[in-house]
């Protein structure tokens, strides 16, 4: 017999629910309807403030996040070399965490492919050499902006503000990280380093020590900085995605050739 089938037989007397609704006066009905309310207000009020009560850094204990589309790189790890690296981490800075989430899996899939073109036999490995090697000299490149930035901040709040300092943020995020290249690897690591340099810069300004339109122009200059890789990746990309599609049209022009050479 199926129970989900069944009728439910009729009970002559069933238990009162556990919220009495019985009829009540007219002039009574409106001290349980707010009563009803006002346990509701309650409980919420209760809840906000438990909320309200996690301090600074609070969000460090929460299970990590992954970037949007993160599964496409466990794919592309699976068709290639069958393996990726997970790499957890912490970022407290939201234009970075904002950039990790737009950027990191596209500007993975750019240098993936990069990597990719070396089993490409034929391939021109001069071309495929130059575009990683200036993808390298960018990564430096970037990396000797945001130590200059966070060395000079470093000596400013050294110079003029209070011993003993520090900066808490109140919604650091705490990030899951699919690396499918070595170089996917170093611009991971760029963004960290860019989210520690603006944390600099943040302490610098709530310490009196940076004016705003200095501040916004350091933000500016991080994030064209970072921007740019993301560019060069993108046409280095394409250019030697545009060599492999030529050195393919030529490999089925020359078997479709053979064919008629035989029947000659």
């Amino acid at each position: 017999m199926d129970v989900n089938n069944t009728l439910e037989p009729d009970l002559i007397h069933r238990p009162a629910p556990a919220n009495d609704e019985s009829p009540l006066p007219c002039g009574a009905r409106w001290r349980r309807r707010g009563a009803a309310i006002e346990t509701r207000e309650h409980a919420e009020l209760k809840l906000q403030e438990s909320a309200g009560d996690a301090g600074p850094d609070a969000g460090s204990t929460a299970a990590p996040q992954l970037a949007p589309r993160d599964a496409e790189l466990w794919l592309l790890a699976r068709r290639t070399q069958g393996a990726a690296l997970r790499l957890d981490f912490e970022l407290r800075t939201a234009p970075v965490c904002q950039m990790f989430r737009r950027d990191f899996v596209y500007v993975s899939r750019q240098l993936h492919g990069l990597e990719a073109s070396r089993r490409v036999q034929g391939l021109d490995r001069a071309r495929l050499n130059d575009a990683l090697a200036a993808l390298q000299h960018r990564a430096d490149d970037v990396q000797d902006l945001l130590q200059r930035i966070a060395t000079d901040l470093d000596a400013t709040i050294a110079g003029a503000g209070p011993a003993g300092a520090s900066i808490a943020f109140a919604r650091p995020v705490r990030f899951q990280a699919t690396i499918v290249s070595p170089i996917a690897r170093r611009y991971l690591a760029l963004l960290g380093q860019a989210d520690a340099t603006l944390s600099r810069l943040e302490m610098a300004w709530l310490l009196g020590l940076v004016e705003p339109a200095h501040r916004s122009a350091l933000l500016s200059d991080c994030r064209r900085a970072l921007h740019g890789f993301k560019e060069l990746a993108c046409q280095r990309r394409q250019e030697v995605g545009e060599l492999v599609r030529e050195l393919n049209a030529q490999r089925r022009a020359g078997t479709a050739a053979a064919p008629e050479d035989a029947g000659d």
